[in-house]
């Protein structure tokens, strides 16, 4: 029994058809179920928090700069990591305004006693709430509160600290 051409293209479409429908019902057997109804927020009981007698300050410094220092850290403290996120009022008039959300990440480096964040500058470190290219800045017009996170990791593990700050 010899097979033409037509054939055997019929043949081939049809064993083609058959690898891929069982390959994607294997594949789809696989996915684990998920539960569309459960949100969680991923930032959520991550890390214990700090202990209340750690103070975290935030101030303005001039327009697009700021200072953030953290005093009595916990014992045992090795390193800090900030993150801040805000809304800038958005002055693109291509994309109709509205806010944008933004924001900085670093390290705090200890000076003494006292915590300071951000990049190095004449007078301590400073945080740049803005865009800076060959010693050009464009800073962000704040529109909310500032939004700060602070990850403490030491002998006694990771602890956060969040809280929201008005410039």
């Amino acid at each position: 029994m010899k097979l033409n051409r037509k054939q055997i293209m019929i043949l081939g479409g049809i064993f083609l058809l058959l690898v891929s429908f069982f390959g994607y019902k294997y594949l789809i057997g696989r996915k684990p179920a998920v539960n569309n109804n459960e949100q969680t927020n991923p930032s959520d009981n991550i890390f214990p928090t700090v202990d209340s007698s750690v103070k975290v300050n935030l101030k303005s410094i001039r327009k697009g700069e700021a200072v953030l220092s953290v005093n009595d850290a916990p014992n045992g403290t090795k390193s800090i990591e900030f993150e801040m996120s805000y809304l800038v009022i958005n002055e693109d008039t291509g994309d109709g305004g509205g806010s944008v959300s933004q924001g900085a990440i670093g390290k705090c480096y200890e000076v003494k006693s006292v915590w300071e964040c951000g990049e190095p500058s004449p007078t301590g470190r400073k945080i740049i709430l803005g865009t800076c290219s060959s010693g050009v800045c464009r800073y962000h017009n704040i529109s909310e509160p500032i939004k700060i996170s602070l990850k403490f990791s030491g002998s006694y593990g990771d602890k956060m600290f969040t809280k929201e700050y008005e410039l």
